[in-house]
C-alpha cells in the first residue's frame, strides 16, 4: 500500500516547472522559424534553460497548428564538444534532418560538433 508521502514524492517528480510564455515571445519564435527555419538561444536568450526551450517548442508548435500552417515543428537538444548542451526549434520543411539541425546549431553557436556527425554520436552511445 502506498503512503501519502510516497504519493507526494511521485507527484513532485512528475510536475514540470511552470514557465510563462508571452504572446510576443511565441510570435517572435514563430516569425524567426518562418523566416530562417529555426530559432536558438542566439535569437531568444531564455532558451539557455533547456526546460524553458522545450516548453517554447510546444507553444510554437501549437501556434502553427492553430494557424493551420502545415509546419512540422521539432525541438531537439544537442551535446557539443566541451560539454555545451543547446536547443534548437526548427521546421523540418526548411531544416530537413536532425543532422542538419545539429550542424546549423553548431554553426550558429560556434560550437564544435562531437565526431562531426549525429549518426556517429548515436553509434557511440548505443554501441
Amino acid at each position: 500500500m502506498a503512503t501519502k508521502s510516497a504519493d507526494k514524492d511521485k507527484e513532485a517528480e512528475t510536475t514540470k516547472p511552470a514557465f510563462e510564455y508571452t504572446d510576443e515571445m511565441i510570435q517572435k519564435a514563430a516569425d524567426l522559424i518562418a523566416k530562417q527555419g529555426y530559432v536558438t538561444r542566439k535569437d531568444i536568450p531564455e532558451m539557455k534553460d533547456l526546460d524553458w526551450a522545450y516548453g517554447l517548442g510546444e507553444k510554437v508548435d501549437k501556434y502553427f497548428n492553430n494557424k493551420n500552417a502545415g509546419r512540422y515543428i521539432y525541438h531537439e537538444d544537442f551535446d557539443f564538444a566541451g560539454g555545451d548542451i543547446a536547443d534548437i526549434i526548427f521546421d523540418m520543411d526548411q531544416v530537413k534532418t536532425r543532422n542538419d539541425a545539429l550542424k546549423k546549431l553548431g554553426e550558429v553557436l560556434g560550437d564544435k560538433i562531437i565526431n562531426g556527425h549525429l549518426d556517429e554520436i548515436e553509434h557511440d552511445i548505443t554501441n
